[in-house]
């Protein structure tokens, strides 16, 4: 029996030597531990990137200076109902002989050319937009048109390129929603309209047809639109039910932008 406790005795304190070490004082301490089992540090983590807005986004493919003819297949198509209806929309925007109109977004001068002539010879029609590539297609497409009153004009995200009290139009056609700071640019397009100058707005109506285009591609619903316009000194004067994927809104330049503008 005794033999038999002595084993047990002993075996306990092989199996107590395998959990702690005694120092030269007697104090218990960790074992060592395996290589393998080490802790290791936590890779650093990385920042969350900020998702880009979606105009951001959406504007990086118009850059691309080898694409204008896909984006003028794309733009002026059947399947675009802009492009169907572009009589109609040109007749709201009520131009007269003599205006002076910025087409403001104007990507392959569809509603240039349209307005160029509807203002004729002494009118004249400012094509705006950022992209240097549709510029150079507009410009080539007026003098294949024989219209001498078109004159581009290179905007950037923050400013038209567009003088103070110089147009009595601005129109954007499916180019709200690419503003990256709408707030700037509003501002920016109210001092260039004269007083009483009128903003024609169309784009795309998330809240008539929705589709997953629509949710990737437009920040907004028509109702935000027309609010961030108001706030930025322009009063909606009418909003014509011409379309069915589009809204259409036209707003008066009042005569001073809110403070801080």
């Amino acid at each position: 029996m005794w033999a038999t406790l002595a084993w047990l005795g002993c075996a306990a304190t092989v199996r107590e030597s395998s959990q702690v070490v005694h120092d030269a004082g007697g104090l218990a301490t960790p074992p060592p531990v395996p290589e393998s089992s080490t802790p290791r540090e936590p890779a650093e983590e990385k920042p969350a990137e900020t998702p880009q807005p979606v105009a951001v986004r959406i504007n990086a493919a118009y850059g691309d200076a080898d694409r204008v003819d896909e984006w003028t297949k794309n733009f002026e198509s059947g399947t675009r109902e802009a492009f169907v209806h572009k009589a109609k929309i040109v007749t709201a925007v009520g131009l007269t002989p003599g205006n002076i109109v910025a087409d403001v977004g104007a990507g392959t001068g569809l509603f240039t050319v349209e307005f160029a002539r509807s203002v004729g010879p002494k009118g004249r029609v400012f094509a705006v937009d950022p992209q240097e590539a549709f510029l150079a297609h507009i410009r080539a497409r007026a003098i294949s048109d024989g219209l001498t009153n078109v004159q581009t004009v290179q905007a950037s995200q923050r400013a038209s390129g567009l003088a103070p009290d110089s147009v009595d139009v601005v129109f954007m056609c499916d180019a709200y929603h690419h503003l990256e700071l709408p707030r700037t640019y509003l501002a920016d397009l109210h001092r260039a309209l004269r007083a009483g100058g009128r903003l024609v707005v169309v784009d795309y109506d998330g809240t008539r047809v929705r589709s997953r285009f629509r949710q990737e591609h437009v920040r907004a619903d028509p109702a935000e639109f027309r609010a961030e316009i108001e706030a930025a000194g322009f009063e909606l004067v009418a909003e014509p039910d011409l379309l069915r994927e589009n809204f259409v809104m036209i707003f008066v330049r009042r005569q001073t932008a809110p403070v801080g503008q």
